[in-house]
């Protein structure tokens, strides 16, 4: 008899322990698992014995998230959300998707490329697959070097903003032609930035601009109108962060690597490079920085339709 009793009352101390465990789960309700950069989502969580709630995140430079449960997105990736309270936590892994792709296509390479490939499909006209570039006058630094280390500053500028990038190139020593940059682009992303500086016979010219197809080009002219305020967007925010002369936009139906394009293109030339001033302006880490965060800034009013 003592048995049963003892045997009793231990199942129903393991009962009122299932119970009071129950009874202190987290409940997160209608948790949302996919959210877009730059967008914010209030998580709600309930617990049975109505204390407060704990909330963190797994990854603070990729997301924030308060006390409240807001949670705002900053970069693309995978964060851990956690809505805790003592030894109780409830957890939800959220993908953080980027606001759009953009590719960044730093010009040139290391070596040119004479031999030959048509401007747009379907041509019979041919140009080099990629010229040489040009250098500083005073610096003696080649533009392909110059157009890399700006795009490397652009992608960091970018992602921090929550967009993903796609680098046509990582490094200088490859071989890729202006069409299978377009093509490249073409395949993963939204928009494209062409990255160039200029290079003239007279060293007093200075400033930047920016080149995008009219409309009668017979092979992008439908995207005319898109590449010409994607080009006004991004060379007006550049001009406005890096103090550089704004020499404005122009129409081009022989560039390659925009006749090839399927989406919105522009190509940025930087600055001159035959300009003694703005060779070694455009050398500085500090000068670059600010091409980068203006051109950034472009690419956002670009797509928030401020044009």
């Amino acid at each position: 008899m003592k048995r049963i009793i003892i045997l009793c009352t231990f199942m129903l101390i393991l009962i009122q322990g299932a119970n009071i465990e129950a009874a202190q789960s987290i409940t997160v309700e209608n948790p949302k698992t996919q959210i877009k950069a730059g967008k914010s989502y209030t998580y709600k969580a309930v617990l049975d014995t109505g204390e407060d709630i704990t909330w963190s995140v797994s990854n603070k430079n990729k997301a924030m998230i308060t006390q409240n449960g807001k949670f705002t997105a900053k970069k693309a990736g995978k964060v851990v959300i956690t809505a805790s309270c003592g030894d109780i936590s409830e957890s939800i892994r959220v993908t953080i998707k980027p606001k759009k792709i953009v590719a960044i296509d730093a010009g040139h390479q290391a070596r040119g490329d004479s031999s030959t490939e048509p401007i747009g499909p379907g041509s019979s006209v041919k140009k080099a697959k990629v010229a040489a570039g040009t250098s500083g006058v005073v610096t003696k630094v080649p533009e392909y070097k110059l157009t890399l280390a700006v795009a490397k500053k652009l992608k960091k500028e970018l992602v921090n903003r929550g967009y993903k990038v796609m680098m046509i190139r990582k490094s200088n020593d490859v071989n890729i032609s202006n069409k299978e940059r377009a093509l490249k682009a073409n395949r993963t992303s939204d928009i494209c930035i062409r990255l160039h500086a200029d290079g003239i016979g007279n060293s007093s010219v200075a400033g930047a601009s920016a080149l995008y197809p009219s409309k009668s080009n017979k092979y992008v002219g439908k995207l005319s109108s898109k590449c010409q305020r994607l080009s006004e967007a991004v060379l007006s925010e550049m001009c406005n962060s890096s103090g550089a002369r704004k020499r404005g936009l122009s129409q081009r139906d022989d560039l390659t690597g925009t006749n090839w394009s399927t989406i919105p293109v522009t190509l940025i030339e930087m600055g001159f490079m035959t300009n003694p001033e703005e060779d070694r302006k455009m050398q500085t880490e500090s000068y670059q920085k600010k091409l980068a965060e203006g051109m950034a800034e472009g690419v956002e009013r670009y797509f928030e339709g401020k044009n």
